[in-house]
């Protein structure tokens, strides 16, 4: 078995995303205010651990940090800020299940932009993933 298909994965919960979001409105970062559909967000936030006869559709960890990071770009359940706020979720996601994702900026929002743009599928991110993450200070 993979260490990205451990059997405890520790999922988000909306309010950690919607806390996420209000961090950013905090910061500097211009961002509006606002949840402009909860039911969008839930659906981003639940989509990475949906089953289908008893079986996960995303059963890895890569694949779940890959389908959340998607359904919230691509979602648009916040007024402003989507991207960031998926960008963040991803990587605390990940880093909660011990791995940091190392990558330049460029790459970043190479990938932001491919997945809000519809060039990037989330079979993408979940590769690109696998190729940037590291597991506690162990490249893998």
């Amino acid at each position: 078995m993979s260490y990205a298909t451990i059997e405890y994965i520790t999922e988000i919960l909306l309010d950690d995303i919607v806390q996420f979001h209000t961090d950013l409105e905090a910061s500097n970062i211009p961002v509006e205010d606002g949840i402009r559909d909860m039911a969008l967000l839930e659906s981003a936030i639940n989509a990475s651990f949906q089953t289908f006869g008893g079986k996960d559709l995303f059963p890895t960890l890569f694949e779940k940090a890959a389908r959340l990071f998607f359904g919230i770009a691509n979602n648009h359940a916040f007024v402003d800020g989507n991207k960031r706020t998926a960008v963040h979720a991803m990587e605390v996601f990940l880093f909660m299940n011990e791995k940091t994702l190392l990558y330049e900026t460029e790459e970043m929002e190479i990938l932001v932009i491919g997945v809000a743009d519809g060039s990037f599928s989330c079979e993408y991110v979940t590769e690109w993933i696998t190729k940037h993450v590291e597991k506690k200070g162990i490249t893998i």
